[in-house]
């Protein structure tokens, strides 16, 4: 998947089946939360911005990895 620097939008990511797959499987917690859907307009990069501190680093690599992979 082409994130394109990042700037990809939830929506598009979550338009994907494989990658919205991974992410329920990686982020449980946070696909099921009852915001998720006002992110879908949100560019990735602004995503991991908000994940700092909440999502290990390392956590937050392996899942931009898998999904450069798809």
């Amino acid at each position: 998947m082409d994130l394109k620097n990042y700037n990809i939008t939830v929506g598009e990511i979550m338009s994907n089946p494989a990658a919205r797959n991974m992410l329920n499987r990686e982020l449980p917690q946070i696909m099921n939360h009852p915001m998720m859907p006002l992110a879908k307009n949100l560019p990735l990069k602004d995503i991991i911005k908000k994940a700092n501190g909440m999502v290990p680093k390392m956590k937050v690599n392996k899942i931009l990895s898998e999904l450069e992979k798809i």
